[in-house]
């Protein structure tokens, strides 16, 4: 076999490949009556606050953060909480995905986030928290801010 014999094959995949995308991609202009239609249905986001406050449990094996939710719907959806904390010239970090089932209102999840190389210690750090709450559009929420890690 030569490598012109195996060159067109390929081409001709790759070729295909890419149509199929380009005929399977929405366009932007299209989700835009979209997204008019879900805010016309008040289809509102959930909302997403890390506390301002953690604290820290088993000498440092955890961080257990607050995290506030609140949405206008009963929605299950995946939670990101990342935390990063620098104690002299070292780093400690780690982060947690927790399943989430918000009822409609406002809640508080609090969420072990467990370092990955060195305990957290008491101080400052820096959390964030994210998820896509896969509305018709995926669309990704976020809070972030400093973190006081207390024992």
């Amino acid at each position: 076999m030569t490598v012109r014999s195996i060159r067109r094959p390929l081409i001709a995949t790759g070729l295909v490949a890419a149509a199929a995308t380009v005929a399977f991609t929405p366009s932007a202009s299209a989700s835009v009556p979209l997204r008019a239609a879900a805010q016309a249905d008040n289809a509102a986001l959930p909302t997403l606050a890390i506390g301002a406050t953690g604290k820290i449990e088993a000498k440092g094996a955890a961080a257990i953060v607050p995290v506030t939710v609140t949405c206008t719907k009963a929605l299950e959806f995946d939670v990101t909480v990342k935390v990063a904390q620098a104690v002299g010239q070292t780093m400690r970090a780690g982060t947690t995905v927790r399943r989430v089932t918000c009822a409609e209102g406002t809640q508080q999840v609090r969420i072990a986030v467990i370092p990955v190389e060195r305990p957290f210690a008491a101080g400052v750090a820096f959390g964030v928290v994210t998820a896509s709450p896969c509305d018709p559009y995926c669309t990704p929420i976020h809070d972030e801010r400093r973190v006081d890690l207390t024992l």
